[in-house]
């Protein structure tokens, strides 16, 4: 009888609590509403503040160390705040010399470098340089290309830094041809460094080479990386890369193109158009002829 009791008494106690969780249920869930609203977890970006470099932050930069200083402009600059790019610009000669790597500076220029705004992306090449005491000059960029074709050390290195100076605006043909003669190289790790100089360039004359090692390349790891700088990696414009959807689309049509290789075009299509067609290689040649830009 004493056990019947309690277990009687035991299941009103959960009905009990049962009940009250489900009154106070539609209030928990006004409020985790109301909170989502005011966090603004979706939607439009809302303005936390009116990201621009205050006064006070510009006498803060004044007594800071260059390291210190690189380091929170970068970081402004990819925040987007008004004035940060430009104060970066503003002293990087003044850095010169005077920062180095560290794992702070390295995580934000590889922030930067893969920031959807060109000028953020540009700001990662700068400090680049000044931490490497690169010389924005056409006779660095000549030495950069003896020292190249003198030893294989530090190629990629070279190579890289070639295009962040032709993407700068120093000897960009000339780093356009060299950086073209070692795509056709027959050494994988100098077609590599090339890849990534290609891409750090961003002019519009990358646009062929890279669809030419994506095409005919014999490393599938090559041809990837072509691919990936065609499409979205580098300093090459949203405007720019749409030059190469054309030659991508032939690619599709061509019957003995492998599996791979097809997956990474459509892939780039998507990426640099945006548009989210079918497989059919048709399907996308009647999208681009169709468009009124045309």
């Amino acid at each position: 009888m004493v056990r019947r009791l309690l277990t009687s008494a035991a299941i009103l106690l959960l009905f009990s609590a049962a009940l009250g969780w489900a009154i106070r249920l539609p209030r928990l869930k006004r409020i985790a509403s109301s909170i989502g609203v005011l966090l603004q977890l979706s939607g439009a970006p809302v303005p936390a503040s009116s990201a621009t470099l205050s006064e006070h932050e510009l006498e803060e930069l004044n007594s800071m160390p260059p390291q210190q200083q690189a380091e929170r402009l970068l970081e402004r600059t990819i925040n987007h705040y008004a004035g940060a790019g430009d104060e970066l610009a503003r002293r990087l000669e003044s850095w010169s010399g005077k920062i180095h790597s560290t794992p702070e500076l390295e995580h934000l220029t590889d922030t930067a470098y893969f920031s959807s705004d060109l000028r953020v992306r540009a700001a990662a090449l700068e400090l680049w340089l000044v931490r490497d005491g690169i010389r924005k000059t056409p006779q660095q960029v000549d030495d950069l290309i003896l020292e190249a074709a003198a030893t294989t050390e530090r190629r990629y290195f070279r190579l890289s830094t070639l295009g962040i100076l032709g993407n700068r605006g120093v000897e960009p043909e000339k780093v356009l041809q060299t950086l073209t003669y070692y795509a056709h190289d027959p050494t994988g790790p100098a077609r590599a460094a090339a890849i990534n100089g290609l891409g750090l360039l961003g002019t519009e004359g990358t646009i062929p080479v890279l669809l030419d090692i994506f095409r005919h390349d014999s490393s599938s790891d090559l041809r990837e990386r072509a691919a990936c700088n065609l499409a979205d990696s580098g300093m090459l414009s949203r405007d720019l890369r749409q030059k190469a959807v054309p030659e991508l689309i032939a690619f599709l049509q061509d019957p003995e193109l492998d599996q791979t290789t097809r997956k990474w075009v459509l892939q780039a299509l998507r990426e640099i158009t945006q548009q989210n067609l079918p497989d059919n290689p048709s399907a996308w040649l009647s999208w681009y002829s169709s468009r009124p830009e045309r």
